[in-house]
């Protein structure tokens, strides 16, 4: 089926990709493919191709990694990448105007502007998933540092000597409340394998161990939040990503095991995004149509 629509957001994440053709916030033949993460350049390839593509098409891409000119440097939950021009393969793969940037940035970008955060100047946001993004907006414009790498929250080290993150550091956020510590630590507690979403339910009904890992994601959680209130001094928190689906339950953890009474987190609010996992694609594609438009002139889409 065709669309009108001349931008097509993908975001990549740590175990799905999703995509569709994108106006504004509106997102047409949505789709959402999980991928075995040897194979995420095939399987991004495969997916890009199942739309219809021509040179006239302009595609938006979020991608976990350090970003910078369209090249990513080792995504620590990616580890079959270490350095890749993904702008380029994808220009020479599919012939269209491709830009690529950070997939939190993409994602806190879309809430920005259609979100949850959409009447909101100065905007944070954090993507809760199999590990730890964030992005900072400024006026609907993504701050992305000098060189492509800001807003790496995840990254941030909070405990010096706390566990070993996937991106050989100890201590990092992401080492405390990324997917996989949350089940790691679940298992540690209990030897049981199970989601993150059956963490959250069962703590819902009292499970001991499920709230003990749900309070000590709200109290490490809250850690990361003071930190970036105190550096940014934003309007609004947005949380997003998967885990997020949980929804009020990650606002009720937060406020039940708060570590800090800080003046700077009166008035900031905290919210879970609205978009859900359109905001990935609604964000690269937006991004992109403004970078191709800087490029090539406004005129060249017309009245998009």
């Amino acid at each position: 089926m065709k669309f009108n629509y001349p931008v097509l957001g993908i975001d990549v994440g740590g175990q799905n990709i999703k995509a569709g053709w994108v106006k504004e916030r509106t997102v047409k033949d949505f789709r959402r493919v999980p991928f075995k993460t040897e194979n995420i350049k095939e399987e991004l390839l495969k997916l890009i191709a199942s739309f219809d593509i021509t040179k006239d098409v302009i595609i938006g891409v979020g991608f976990p990694g350090f970003v910078q000119n369209g090249i990513i440097y080792t995504p620590p939950n990616l580890p079959t990448i270490n350095e890749l021009n993904l702008e380029e393969l994808l220009k020479k793969e599919t012939g269209s105007h491709v830009y690529v940037f950070n997939d939190a940035n993409a994602v806190i970008l879309g809430e920005a502007l259609y979100g949850a955060a959409k009447n909101y100047r100065i905007v944070v946001g954090f993507t809760l998933g199999t590990g730890i993004g964030g992005g900072f907006i400024i006026d609907k414009e993504v701050y992305t540092g000098s060189r492509g790498f800001a807003c790496e929250i995840g990254h941030t080290i909070i405990d010096h000597s706390g566990p070993i993150c996937k991106c050989g550091k100890r201590g990092c956020l992401e080492a405390f409340i990324g997917a996989y510590a949350l089940t790691n630590r679940y298992k540690t507690l209990t030897d049981d394998d199970v989601t993150v979403k059956d963490i959250f339910k069962r703590a819902i009904r009292g499970e001991v161990y499920s709230k003990r890992v749900v309070d000590e994601f709200g109290f490490y959680l809250g850690i990361g939040i003071n930190n970036v209130v105190e550096i940014f001094d934003p309007d609004i928190i947005v949380l997003a990503g998967g885990v997020s689906k949980s929804g009020d339950q990650i606002i009720e953890a937060i406020e039940d095991n708060n570590p800090y009474d800080s003046r700077c987190m009166e008035g900031v609010r905290i919210v879970i995004a609205k978009l859900g996992d359109k905001a990935g694609p609604v964000g690269a594609a937006n991004w992109a149509l403004k970078k191709h438009r800087l490029r090539n002139g406004r005129e060249f889409l017309g009245t998009y």
